[in-house]
Protein backbone atom coordinates (compact mmCIF):
# COMPACT_ATOMS: atom_id res chain seq x y z
CA UNK A 1 0.00 0.00 0.00
CA UNK A 2 1.25 3.47 -0.93
CA UNK A 3 0.31 6.18 1.54
CA UNK A 4 -1.01 9.19 -0.37
CA UNK A 5 -3.96 10.43 1.72
CA UNK A 6 -3.86 10.81 5.51
CA UNK A 7 -6.85 11.69 7.67
CA UNK A 8 -6.08 13.70 10.83
CA UNK A 9 -8.96 14.29 13.30
CA UNK A 10 -8.33 17.36 15.49
CA UNK A 11 -9.46 17.93 19.08
CA UNK A 12 -9.10 21.70 19.59
CA UNK A 13 -6.48 20.84 22.23
CA UNK A 14 -2.79 21.52 22.80
CA UNK A 15 -1.98 18.02 21.49
CA UNK A 16 -3.18 18.87 17.96
CA UNK A 17 0.14 20.29 16.61
CA UNK A 18 2.03 17.16 17.72
CA UNK A 19 -0.49 14.92 15.97
CA UNK A 20 -0.16 17.00 12.81
CA UNK A 21 3.64 16.82 13.11
CA UNK A 22 3.48 13.02 13.19
CA UNK A 23 1.25 12.99 10.11
CA UNK A 24 3.75 15.28 8.39
CA UNK A 25 6.64 12.87 9.17
CA UNK A 26 4.72 10.24 7.20
CA UNK A 27 3.54 12.61 4.47
CA UNK A 28 6.76 14.40 3.52
CA UNK A 29 8.71 11.50 1.94
CA UNK A 30 5.57 10.48 0.02
CA UNK A 31 4.22 13.91 -1.01
CA UNK A 32 0.96 12.85 0.60
CA UNK A 33 -2.16 14.90 1.27
CA UNK A 34 -3.33 15.62 4.83
CA UNK A 35 -7.09 15.72 5.21
CA UNK A 36 -7.66 17.47 8.52
CA UNK A 37 -11.13 17.19 10.06
CA UNK A 38 -12.78 18.66 13.11
CA UNK A 39 -16.02 17.10 14.31
CA UNK A 40 -18.31 19.03 16.66
CA UNK A 41 -21.39 17.54 18.31
CA UNK A 42 -24.79 18.24 16.81
CA UNK A 43 -26.80 20.22 19.43
CA UNK A 44 -30.02 18.70 18.08
CA UNK A 45 -28.92 15.37 19.52
CA UNK A 46 -29.69 16.76 22.98
CA UNK A 47 -33.39 16.52 22.22
CA UNK A 48 -33.06 12.83 21.43
CA UNK A 49 -31.51 12.07 24.81
CA UNK A 50 -33.64 14.51 26.82
CA UNK A 51 -36.99 12.93 26.02
CA UNK A 52 -40.20 14.59 24.91
CA UNK A 53 -40.98 15.75 28.45
CA UNK A 54 -37.94 18.00 28.71
CA UNK A 55 -38.69 21.56 29.76
CA UNK A 56 -38.47 23.77 26.67
CA UNK A 57 -36.51 26.71 28.08
CA UNK A 58 -33.90 24.46 29.71
CA UNK A 59 -33.48 22.43 26.53
CA UNK A 60 -33.11 25.60 24.47
CA UNK A 61 -30.38 26.81 26.82
CA UNK A 62 -28.49 23.52 26.54
CA UNK A 63 -28.67 23.61 22.75
CA UNK A 64 -27.45 27.22 22.64
CA UNK A 65 -24.62 26.44 25.05
CA UNK A 66 -23.52 23.45 23.01
CA UNK A 67 -23.59 25.52 19.81
CA UNK A 68 -21.46 28.20 21.49
CA UNK A 69 -18.91 25.71 22.85
CA UNK A 70 -18.75 23.88 19.53
CA UNK A 71 -18.15 27.10 17.62
CA UNK A 72 -15.40 28.15 20.04
CA UNK A 73 -13.70 24.75 19.78
CA UNK A 74 -13.92 24.88 16.01
CA UNK A 75 -12.29 28.34 16.01
CA UNK A 76 -9.42 27.09 18.19
CA UNK A 77 -8.86 24.03 16.04
CA UNK A 78 -9.01 26.03 12.82
CA UNK A 79 -6.48 28.60 14.07
CA UNK A 80 -4.15 25.83 15.28
CA UNK A 81 -4.35 24.26 11.83
CA UNK A 82 -3.65 27.55 10.04
CA UNK A 83 -0.72 28.35 12.33
CA UNK A 84 0.69 24.85 11.82
CA UNK A 85 0.43 25.17 8.02
CA UNK A 86 2.22 28.53 8.10
CA UNK A 87 4.95 27.20 10.40
CA UNK A 88 5.62 24.25 8.10
CA UNK A 89 5.19 26.19 4.84
CA UNK A 90 2.29 24.00 3.71
CA UNK A 91 -0.38 25.53 1.51
CA UNK A 92 -3.99 24.75 2.30
CA UNK A 93 -5.47 23.24 -0.83
CA UNK A 94 -7.57 20.36 -2.10
CA UNK A 95 -5.81 17.09 -2.84
CA UNK A 96 -4.27 16.88 -6.30
CA UNK A 97 -3.20 13.44 -7.52
CA UNK A 98 0.40 13.44 -8.71
CA UNK A 99 1.42 16.44 -6.61
CA UNK A 100 5.14 16.75 -5.86
CA UNK A 101 4.69 18.35 -2.43
CA UNK A 102 2.69 17.88 0.74
CA UNK A 103 -0.73 19.51 0.78
CA UNK A 104 -3.40 19.88 3.46
CA UNK A 105 -7.11 20.62 3.54
CA UNK A 106 -9.58 21.49 6.29
CA UNK A 107 -12.96 19.82 6.78
CA UNK A 108 -15.55 20.93 9.33
CA UNK A 109 -18.17 18.33 10.31
CA UNK A 110 -21.14 18.31 12.68
CA UNK A 111 -22.31 15.02 14.18
CA UNK A 112 -21.16 12.08 16.26
CA UNK A 113 -17.48 11.29 15.86
CA UNK A 114 -18.17 7.54 15.87
CA UNK A 115 -20.31 8.04 12.75
CA UNK A 116 -18.41 10.80 10.96
CA UNK A 117 -14.91 9.28 11.17
CA UNK A 118 -15.93 5.88 9.71
CA UNK A 119 -17.79 7.67 6.90
CA UNK A 120 -14.84 9.76 5.77
CA UNK A 121 -11.95 7.64 7.03
CA UNK A 122 -12.56 4.56 4.91
CA UNK A 123 -11.16 6.30 1.83
CA UNK A 124 -7.92 7.38 3.50
CA UNK A 125 -4.71 5.35 3.36
CA UNK A 126 -3.87 6.12 6.98
CA UNK A 127 -5.51 7.81 9.97
CA UNK A 128 -3.26 9.69 12.41
CA UNK A 129 -4.70 10.48 15.83
CA UNK A 130 -3.82 11.71 19.29
CA UNK A 131 -3.11 8.96 21.85
CA UNK A 132 -4.80 8.43 25.20
CA UNK A 133 -2.17 10.30 27.20
CA UNK A 134 -4.34 13.38 27.80
CA UNK A 135 -7.20 12.95 30.29
CA UNK A 136 -8.75 16.21 29.07
CA UNK A 137 -9.72 14.56 25.78
CA UNK A 138 -12.76 12.45 26.73
CA UNK A 139 -13.66 11.63 23.12
CA UNK A 140 -10.27 10.46 21.92
CA UNK A 141 -10.83 6.80 22.75
CA UNK A 142 -14.16 6.98 20.90
CA UNK A 143 -12.34 8.44 17.88
CA UNK A 144 -9.67 5.74 17.89
CA UNK A 145 -12.24 2.97 18.26
CA UNK A 146 -14.37 4.46 15.47
CA UNK A 147 -11.31 4.56 13.22
CA UNK A 148 -10.14 1.04 14.02
CA UNK A 149 -13.48 -0.75 13.89
CA UNK A 150 -15.38 1.44 11.46
CA UNK A 151 -12.95 2.25 8.61
CA UNK A 152 -10.84 -0.86 8.03
CA UNK A 153 -7.82 1.44 7.74
CA UNK A 154 -4.58 1.49 9.77
CA UNK A 155 -4.41 4.01 12.60
CA UNK A 156 -1.18 5.70 13.69
CA UNK A 157 -1.46 7.00 17.25
CA UNK A 158 0.70 9.90 18.42
CA UNK A 159 2.43 9.84 21.83
CA UNK A 160 2.89 12.88 24.02
CA UNK A 161 6.40 13.47 22.65
CA UNK A 162 7.35 12.51 19.09
CA UNK A 163 10.58 10.80 18.08
CA UNK A 164 12.94 12.90 15.98
CA UNK A 165 13.01 10.19 13.32
CA UNK A 166 10.01 7.91 12.81
CA UNK A 167 12.12 5.61 10.65
CA UNK A 168 14.90 4.90 13.12
CA UNK A 169 13.79 1.60 14.71
CA UNK A 170 10.48 -0.22 14.30
CA UNK A 171 9.22 -3.04 16.48
CA UNK A 172 6.46 -5.45 15.46
CA UNK A 173 4.39 -7.02 18.26
CA UNK A 174 3.46 -10.28 16.53
CA UNK A 175 1.67 -13.43 17.67
CA UNK A 176 0.52 -14.89 14.37
CA UNK A 177 -3.07 -13.65 14.79
CA UNK A 178 -5.24 -12.12 12.09
CA UNK A 179 -4.97 -8.69 13.71
CA UNK A 180 -1.18 -8.86 13.98
CA UNK A 181 -0.80 -10.04 10.36
CA UNK A 182 -3.04 -7.23 9.12
CA UNK A 183 -0.91 -4.74 11.04
CA UNK A 184 2.24 -6.05 9.36
CA UNK A 185 0.66 -5.77 5.93
CA UNK A 186 -0.53 -2.21 6.60
CA UNK A 187 2.89 -1.17 7.89
CA UNK A 188 5.06 -2.55 5.07
CA UNK A 189 5.73 0.84 3.49
CA UNK A 190 6.73 2.38 6.81
CA UNK A 191 8.78 -0.67 7.80
CA UNK A 192 10.70 -0.54 4.51
CA UNK A 193 11.78 3.01 5.37
CA UNK A 194 13.10 2.05 8.83
CA UNK A 195 16.79 1.56 9.51
CA UNK A 196 16.11 -1.37 11.84
CA UNK A 197 13.11 -3.70 12.30
CA UNK A 198 12.68 -5.83 15.42
CA UNK A 199 10.11 -8.52 16.27
CA UNK A 200 8.53 -9.03 19.69
CA UNK A 201 6.92 -12.47 19.91
CA UNK A 202 5.80 -13.66 23.32
CA UNK A 203 3.86 -16.83 24.06
CA UNK A 204 0.24 -16.25 25.07
CA UNK A 205 -2.06 -18.54 26.98
CA UNK A 206 -4.67 -20.28 24.84
CA UNK A 207 -2.93 -19.49 21.54
CA UNK A 208 -0.73 -21.77 19.47
CA UNK A 209 2.88 -20.62 19.59
CA UNK A 210 3.90 -18.40 16.67
CA UNK A 211 7.40 -18.74 15.21
CA UNK A 212 9.03 -15.33 14.61
CA UNK A 213 11.19 -16.95 11.91
CA UNK A 214 8.05 -17.09 9.76
CA UNK A 215 7.64 -13.32 9.99
CA UNK A 216 11.35 -12.77 9.33
CA UNK A 217 10.99 -14.81 6.14
CA UNK A 218 7.86 -12.90 5.04
CA UNK A 219 9.51 -9.52 5.54
CA UNK A 220 12.60 -10.67 3.65
CA UNK A 221 10.44 -11.17 0.55
CA UNK A 222 9.66 -7.46 0.78
CA UNK A 223 13.31 -6.51 1.15
CA UNK A 224 12.95 -5.76 4.88
CA UNK A 225 15.61 -7.36 7.11
CA UNK A 226 14.28 -8.07 10.60
CA UNK A 227 15.25 -10.09 13.63
CA UNK A 228 13.59 -11.39 16.78
CA UNK A 229 14.57 -9.93 20.15
CA UNK A 230 13.80 -11.80 23.39
CA UNK A 231 11.57 -10.18 25.98
CA UNK A 232 13.03 -8.10 28.79
CA UNK A 233 11.16 -10.01 31.50
CA UNK A 234 10.53 -13.74 31.60
CA UNK A 235 7.16 -13.28 33.33
CA UNK A 236 4.55 -10.59 33.75
CA UNK A 237 1.85 -8.92 31.61
CA UNK A 238 2.54 -8.61 27.90
CA UNK A 239 1.85 -4.87 27.70
CA UNK A 240 4.51 -3.72 30.18
CA UNK A 241 6.99 -6.27 28.77
CA UNK A 242 6.42 -4.97 25.26
CA UNK A 243 6.92 -1.34 26.25
CA UNK A 244 9.97 -2.13 28.40
CA UNK A 245 11.63 -3.83 25.43
CA UNK A 246 10.61 -0.98 23.10
CA UNK A 247 12.18 1.59 25.39
CA UNK A 248 15.36 -0.48 25.80
CA UNK A 249 15.73 -0.71 22.02
CA UNK A 250 14.82 2.98 21.54
CA UNK A 251 11.94 2.10 19.24
CA UNK A 252 10.53 4.98 17.19
CA UNK A 253 7.55 3.05 15.73
CA UNK A 254 5.56 0.22 17.30
CA UNK A 255 3.37 -1.95 15.04
CA UNK A 256 0.66 -4.17 16.50
CA UNK A 257 -2.85 -5.52 16.02
CA UNK A 258 -5.67 -3.95 18.03
CA UNK A 259 -7.20 -6.55 20.31
CA UNK A 260 -10.53 -6.29 22.14
CA UNK A 261 -11.94 -7.82 25.30
CA UNK A 262 -14.22 -10.14 23.42
CA UNK A 263 -16.07 -10.92 20.21
CA UNK A 264 -19.23 -9.22 21.46
CA UNK A 265 -17.51 -6.14 22.90
CA UNK A 266 -15.58 -4.97 19.88
CA UNK A 267 -15.96 -1.29 20.78
CA UNK A 268 -13.94 -1.73 23.97
CA UNK A 269 -10.19 -1.88 23.49
CA UNK A 270 -8.51 -4.88 25.07
CA UNK A 271 -6.05 -4.87 27.96
CA UNK A 272 -2.75 -4.93 26.02
CA UNK A 273 -3.97 -2.44 23.42
CA UNK A 274 -5.35 -0.05 26.02
CA UNK A 275 -2.15 -0.23 28.11
CA UNK A 276 0.03 0.51 25.09
CA UNK A 277 -2.10 3.45 23.91
CA UNK A 278 -1.97 5.06 27.34
CA UNK A 279 1.67 4.37 28.18
CA UNK A 280 3.63 4.18 24.92
CA UNK A 281 6.35 6.79 24.46
CA UNK A 282 6.51 6.15 20.70
CA UNK A 283 3.97 6.24 17.82
CA UNK A 284 1.87 3.08 17.55
CA UNK A 285 0.47 1.75 14.28
CA UNK A 286 -2.69 -0.31 14.84
CA UNK A 287 -5.11 -2.31 12.72
CA UNK A 288 -8.03 -4.52 13.63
Amino acid sequence: MTIKTILVPMNAATSDPGTLDLALQVARPRQAHLRVVFVRPDPRDIALYSGFGAEGVGLGYLVAQMEKEGAEARTRARKAFEDWCARNEISESAATPGSTRVSASWQDEIGNVDQVVPRIGGLSDLIVETGLHDRDLPYEQTTIEASLFGTGRPVLVAPKTLPSDLGHTAMIAWNGSREANRAVGAALELLAACKKVLIFCEQEGGRRDADPADLVSFLAWHGIPAYHVPTVRATGPIGPNLLALSERERVSLLVMGAFTHGRFREMVLGGVTDHVLRKASMPVLLTH
